[in-house]
């Protein structure tokens, strides 16, 4: 399964690691800033190394609900992990996920009890960048995951250059680009199982981070032309890559195509105008 869509759809997107229950944006808002004291304060860090991501506390109505509060934290995985016990109300009720860099644990409100996130990252810029759900999408009815989708499929049509062959010359080891919500524009390498066209896919077999600079995805993605704002919401980046100065024309229909299988795949709304 790959990564990055497992994340977006299994926990952006309001998955439970925790038995807690939704919490209303009038509540996420209240309640943002005071995890970021605390947030901080366990890692002994600074607040601008704790970043609000997801769609807590920014979808359009206050009594619109979110499955849980999303933070990236500049911070090691291990520092983190070992902050949960004293930020989860009893001490105990949290989760680490390791596999997804995910750390989890139970906060109370008084009423109710809500689920944390937490995402060791090494740039919470470009985390926040990333993963954010704009506000023009929400009131759109739209997540980041559909904004995601389309730079999932960008990232993957740029360009596969072709290592090795098998004896009837289609490609057994390939070189591509991947986009990540967390580390950034990666470049890695990927085999395919067996030497017959029908056989499994491609495997990824390495992945190396070439930047989290977000002007530098963004031109890397789009072309010199755009800016981060440019494509920071759904209609932002697909204006781009209907652009005459898109830099990938040649893959455009096979980036939306895949955009929308993915979408379709995850279980969103795919836009009628796509």
């Amino acid at each position: 399964m790959n990564f990055k869509n497992f994340f977006e759809s299994t926990l952006l997107e309001g998955g439970a690691a925790l038995k807690t229950s939704p919490i209303t944006q009038s509540e996420a808002r209240k309640l943002i800033p005071v995890l970021i004291d605390q947030i901080s304060g366990a890692l002994g860090t600074t607040k601008l190394n704790v970043r609000s991501i997801g769609s807590a506390g920014k979808k359009p109505k206050a009594t619109d609900e979110s499955g849980d509060v999303d933070f990236a934290v500049n911070a090691e995985s291990d520092d983190v992990e070992k902050a949960l016990s004293g930020l989860a109300y009893d001490g105990k009720t949290f989760r680490v996920m390791k596999g997804i860099n995910v750390y989890s644990f139970a906060y109370d409100l008084g009423d109710k009890k809500v689920q944390i996130d937490l995402m060791p990252v090494s740039n919470v810029r470009y985390a926040e960048w990333a993963s954010q759900a704009n506000e023009a999408d929400l009131k759109d009815g739209l997540k980041g995951s559909h904004r995601n989708e389309l730079f999932f499929a960008i990232a993957k049509h740029i360009d596969p250059q072709v290592i090795k062959h098998d004896t009837d010359k289609s490609p057994l080891i390939i070189k591509r680009y991947f986009y990540d919500l967390q580390k950034g524009l990666m470049l890695g390498t990927q085999s395919r199982e067996g030497k017959k066209k029908s056989s499994k896919g491609f495997k990824t077999v390495e992945k190396k981070v070439l930047t989290d600079d977000p002007i530098k995805v963004t031109q890397f993605l789009f072309g010199d032309s755009f800016t981060p704002d440019d494509v920071s919401s759904f209609k932002g980046t697909l204006a781009a890559i209907e652009s005459p100065k898109f830099a990938h024309k040649a893959a455009r229909k096979k980036i939306i195509d895949m955009a929308k299988l993915g979408m379709k795949n995850k279980g969103l709304k795919v836009p009628e105008y796509l």
